[in-house]
Order: structure tokens, then C-alpha cells, then sequence
């Protein structure tokens, strides 16, 4: 596996980006885009095949009721629109499906990473020794990058974390977890937590300390904990932190926690979810689409270069 910093070119960003797109991305985006079209023309089919049944089922009802009524139970009309939506979104939704993984394996080829469309997250079990998720009791995986960074390897995947079961089952996380294992490893624990409501949930590991921040910006909306407070000085630098604030904002997520312990950054980040293509009801062809996940895996890129520099 290559380190994704050590090439010159960066598709991610200015000309290479570009050039990335022109050749290889776009071409694959016309070539979906008429299957696109063809599902669209599958759905509306299957919309007024559905509309048909309620016209069916209307002359039933003017039947049963001897003329009194040819409007059916509301719950049935729209229990067939609904059955006939799903089965009509069903071709758009695998078009949608093999757009992403096209656009994100042409990324993926020049930065040296790897996609798994269902992996999980290495050394799952320390997010929740550390506490920085609560431990689930079921679990589902998703979009798992893994490759090179500044000679740290790393890997990154949405996850969706749930305990209980029935009426009693809940979300205790949902969002993306993120793992970078850095070349030497760290003499003590850190934990930072963003301070907007967490803590109040918040069970810090046993035998850690208060950490002062030296940037009183930071010290506003940050709290950390360590074992080393002079390692945890050291790591966590202002351009640590702002990274770790636009991290949190490039994925449109909240409550940001992570934890530096034996040589790994563990990072989770509440969020919606990322490395998506957009909607199938609107042209494929359109750059933009392809951006959203271009600056989705920058952004990673830039917080591991925070910490350790080209």
C-alpha cells in the first residue's frame, strides 16, 4: 500500500482533481447516467402501474358498497402507493450504488487506498474502552477507507451503534469513527472531548486527569483529559485543534471526541452520512456531486498532516 501523501499529485484538489475528473470520472458519469435514465422511465412506469391498481381497487370498493362509494380505505391506497414507490426506487437505487463505488475507486487508485463497501473499523473495541461511544449491542458497518498518510497508516468507516431490542431499541451512535496509527507511540492516554453537552454524558476513563489547553479559544470548547499532561500539551496544538473543528464541520457532525493512546488517534465524529453520490432524481454529470466526497476524504488528510507534517 502506497503512502497517499508521498505522490505529488493530490485528485483531490486544483488540476489533478481536474484532470481526474475529464478522464475518468466524467466518462463514467455519462455512461450511468443512461442507466439513470432508463431506471427513471422504470419508475414512473411502476408509479402508474400503482395508480392503476388504486383504479382497480376503486371499482371494487363502488362494487362492495352497491354504488354508495367508489373511494377505498385510505389505508389501503396508501399502502399500495407505498409497496409501488419501493419497488419503483428499487433500479434508481442500484444505479445510485454503482455510481459510488465508480466515483470512489477512481479516487481511491491515486491516493493508494483501499474500499470496502461494508468493512468495519480496526480496534473497534478501544472506542468504547475509552468511552468514547457507549459499547453496542449490535452493529453495522459501512464505506471503510484504509491506506497511507504522512507514513501513518489509517482507516475511516460510518457506523451505526444500537442497544436493545423491539419498542426498546435505540441509537447510541450514529457517524463516522476514524483510527490513525502514527509511527512512534504515545507515553500516556488523552481524551478530548467538545465541549457543546457531551460531558453530560459523558463517563471519563478512570485514571485520568484534567488537561489545561494552552489556547483559551480552544479551552472554550474542548476538554481533555490525560495520564501525561505534558504529552497531552505537546499533541494537542492549535493547528491540532482547528483541524479537529473542521474536521467536525466537514462532515456536518457534532459532539467530536477522540483519544490518543499506545500509538493511534481514535477519532468519533456524530454524523450524517458521508461518501454519498446524492439523489438519483436529478442528472448525474454534474462535478459537484463528485466534490462532496473528494473534500470528505481531505479532510482527513489534512488533520493527520496537523500532526505530523509532510
Amino acid at each position: 500500500m502506497t503512502d497517499a501523501h508521498a505522490s505529488a499529485a493530490n485528485p483531490l484538489t486544483g488540476d489533478d482533481f481536474d484532470r481526474l475528473y475529464e478522464a475518468s470520472i466524467k466518462p463514467e458519469l455519462q455512461r450511468r447516467e443512461v442507466e439513470r435514465q432508463d431506471a427513471m422511465r422504470k419508475f414512473f412506469a411502476v408509479l402508474a402501474i400503482g395508480a392503476l391498481v388504486v383504479v382497480i381497487e376503486s371499482g371494487f370498493t363502488l362494487a362492495y358498497t352497491h354504488g354508495a362509494t367508489r373511494i377505498p380505505d385510505l389505508r389501503i391506497v396508501f399502502g399500495t402507493m407505498a409497496v409501488a414507490a419501493v419497488l419503483a426506487y428499487l433500479p434508481l437505487a442500484a444505479v445510485g450504488r454503482k455510481v459510488k463505488l465508480d466515483v470512489i475507486t477512481a479516487f481511491c487508485g491515486p491516493l493508494g487506498l483501499r474500499y470496502d463497501p461494508g468493512g468495519g473499523i480496526s480496534r473497534f473495541d478501544v472506542f468504547h474502552e475509552l468511552r468514547l461511544i457507549e459499547k453496542p449491542e449490535d452493529s453495522t458497518f459501512e464505506d471503510h477507507f484504509e491506506g497511507v498518510r504522512s507514513s501513518c497508516a489509517f482507516d475511516l468507516c460510518e457506523a451505526r451503534l444500537t442497544r436493545g431490542s423491539g419498542k426498546e431499541r435505540r441509537t447510541v451512535f450514529s457517524g463516522q469513527l476514524f483510527r490513525v496509527a502514527f509511527p512512534r507511540k504515545f507515553l500516556g492516554v488523552t481524551v478530548v472531548l467538545r465541549d457543546s453537552g457531551w460531558l453530560n454524558r459523558f463517563e471519563c476513563p478512570p485514571h485520568l486527569q484534567k488537561v489545561g489547553l494552552e489556547d483559551p479559544h480552544f479551552e472554550k470548547i474542548f476538554e481533555v483529559f490525560g495520564s501525561d499532561q505534558v504529552e497531552a500539551r505537546a499533541i494537542l496544538t492549535p493547528s491540532f485543534m482547528q483541524q479537529l473543528v473542521d474536521l467536525e464541520a466537514a462532515y456536518a457532525g457534532h459532539h467530536i471526541r477522540c483519544a490518543f493512546t499506545d500509538g493511534d488517534l481514535m477519532i468519533a465524529i456524530e454524523s450524517p452520512d458521508r461518501f454519498e453520490i446524492g439523489g438519483m432524481f436529478s442528472t448525474l454529470v454534474d462535478r459537484r456531486r463528485v466534490e462532496t466526497i473528494a473534500h470528505d476524504i481531505g479532510a482527513v488528510f489534512r488533520l493527520i498532516d496537523s500532526v505530523v507534517p509532510a
